[in-house]
Order: C-alpha cells, then sequence, then structure tokens
C-alpha cells in the first residue's frame, strides 16, 4: 500500500460532514472539468490522511462529523489505501461513508472482491458515474472500456449498499438513446437503482465536446429513463459550482498542512484557468476568451425542470 495525494478537505457549514478530495484519475474524460484529475496535491499515507481530517473537523466544528465523501479525481486506484481509509473512518464513527467513483478499478478483472471488501470495510453508499453505454462511445470519451464499469454495477448492487448512477447528458454523444439504454441494463440489474441524470456543462470542460442540452432534451431524457426506473431524477451536479455556486458561506477548504480557507467563485475559477492552461499549453487570456458563461436563463429554466421532475420523496435530491 502507498500513498495518495490529497488537493484539499471541503468542509460544509450546512450540517457536519466533510469530502476528501482525491488526485489521479485512469480515465481521461474529454469533457471532464477536475484538476484532481491530473494530479498534484500533498502525498500522504491513510494514517496521515486520516489525522489531519480529524484536526481540521475537530477545529471547525469542535467534534467529528459522522459523514465523509470520499471523491476526486478517481479514490479507487489503489485498492489497500482505499479500504484502510474506509475502515479508518468507520473506526472514528462515521456512520455514513460515501465513494464517488467511476467504477472501474471496482470492476475491472482480478478485482472480484473489491466491492464486497469495502461494504466490509464500511462504506456504506457508492456514487458511480456510468459516462456510456456504448463501448464505442466509452472508450472515445475516458479512453478506456464500460465493461468494468457495468460489472462494478452490477457487483455494488449484490453487496445491498445504496448506490446512486450518475450520467450525463451529452447532446450528440449521449443523449435519449443512450440513456435509455442505461435505464434499461440498471432496470435489469435492480430497478429501485437511483439514476441522476446532469446536463452537460461546457464551462471550464476540458474539452468543448458538445453544447449544453436544452430543457426539452432533459425532460424527454427524464421520462424515457422514469419507465423503467422510478428513482429516476434530473440534477445539475455538473453545475454545482458553474454556474449555481452554494452559498459563499457554506464551504470552507481545508488544504493538507491545515491552512483553511472559504474559497470564492473567483478563486475555483482561478484554479481551472490554471489547469487549462497548464494542461493546453495556452495563456490564461486565451483561455478566457475560449470560455462562453452560462446565462441566468439556463440556470431558472434548469431549477424548474429539477423541481418538476423532482421525485415525491425530496431526500432523493
Amino acid at each position: 500500500m502507498g500513498k495518495r495525494s490529497i488537493q484539499y478537505f471541503t468542509l460544509s457549514d450546512i450540517e457536519p460532514r466533510i469530502w476528501f478530495m482525491l488526485t489521479g484519475c485512469d480515465f481521461r474524460c474529454r469533457g471532464c472539468f477536475r484538476p484532481a484529475r491530473d494530479g498534484g496535491g500533498t502525498l500522504l499515507s491513510p494514517e496521515e490522511m486520516l489525522k489531519r481530517a480529524e484536526q481540521a473537523c475537530l477545529k471547525h466544528y469542535g467534534k467529528l462529523p459522522t459523514k465523509a465523501m470520499i471523491t476526486g479525481g478517481e479514490p479507487t486506484l489503489d485498492k489497500e489505501f482505499l479500504l484502510t481509509l474506509v475502515k479508518g473512518l468507520k473506526e472514528k464513527g462515521f456512520e455514513e461513508i460515501i465513494l464517488m467513483s467511476n467504477g472501474y478499478e471496482i470492476g475491472r478483472e482480478g478485482n472480484a472482491n473489491y466491492a464486497a471488501e469495502l461494504k466490509e470495510a464500511g462504506l456504506t453508499e457508492v456514487h458511480i458515474d456510468i459516462k456510456a453505454f456504448s463501448d464505442e462511445i466509452h472508450i472515445w470519451y475516458t479512453g478506456e472500456s464500460n465493461k468494468p464499469v457495468l460489472n462494478a454495477v452490477r457487483m455494488l448492487n449484490d453487496t445491498g449498499m445504496e448506490l446512486l448512477i450518475q450520467t450525463v447528458y451529452m447532446p450528440g454523444i449521449v443523449d435519449v438513446e443512450e440513456i435509455e439504454q442505461i435505464a434499461i441494463f440498471l432496470s435489469n440489474v435492480n430497478s429501485n437503482i437511483k439514476l441522476r441524470i446532469n446536463p452537460f456543462a461546457p464551462t471550464f470542460a476540458f474539452e468543448r465536446v458538445t453544447e449544453r442540452p436544452t430543457m426539452e432534451d432533459m425532460g424527454r431524457a427524464y421520462k424515457i429513463a422514469a419507465e423503467y426506473l422510478p428513482n429516476a431524477i434530473i440534477s445539475r451536479s455538473c453545475y454545482r459550482e458553474y454556474p449555481t455556486p452554494p452559498p459563499q458561506e457554506t464551504w470552507i477548504t481545508v488544504y493538507p498542512d491545515l491552512r483553511s480557507k472559504r474559497r470564492t467563485i473567483k478563486d475555483q475559477e482561478e484554479d481551472r484557468i490554471a489547469w487549462l492552461s497548464l494542461s493546453k499549453s495556452k495563456t490564461r487570456e486565451e483561455i478566457l476568451q475560449e470560455l462562453e458563461r452560462d446565462d441566468l436563463e439556463y440556470r431558472q429554466e434548469l431549477e424548474e425542470a429539477i423541481r418538476k421532475f423532482s421525485p415525491r420523496n425530496p431526500k432523493q435530491r
């Protein structure tokens, strides 16, 4: 077991909870908007990471929260590291431990027990991204086959853990037909699986592979998915930071050296501009010229669509 790099921890003022933002990923998604994909951060062992997370929580909350999210990047790259981190969180009293993953490593050949081991370690919930149902599209978009991802969904469902699947509507790439195939696949695994359909957000995407979908697109995708999955929803996860950020008093970034900062949208914007500039070897000015801001009207339409197609149980949002 080695060390993993962490970019930062995130704490919430809405309720006590902590996110672990690990760096590095085995996918190279063309539309990625996460600087954590490409590495960076501070190398820590699971024990060091847990200790710093505990210090950050005690300083901010005066106690340890009961909810932790492990995201990235891709958290599953080192199985022993992740299992140790999950076990450590459970031992410290965390009751909800949620993993956000592309699922590839969990379902990869040779990792037959990965899902079951995660549950045994204390994991309570998993969010898996299905980028595409078509293997051809998936390989084009991520660089890897989706067969291990689909296998991971089956394996995780078999453990009985809470499971949420996310897919991004990308017009002309992953549209209504693809989303229907994903819904059919999931319904054959477990018709109660939750499916969250998010709109593609071109702002700050690594490559602008397509435009954002219309609300009519999103509505059609939801209606078709809901025919197979009663727990399908429309969401705005890809717009969580852009263009619909939470109130600025809500999130606190804690860096691995335990410096903390209430980052503004401007700070987050600069992080992504710096990432795109470095990755694409372009100047900041060139990046800014290419950016297209998502307008207020679209945000309002998205919020209205979310309310319109919201499930009866508000907790599913």
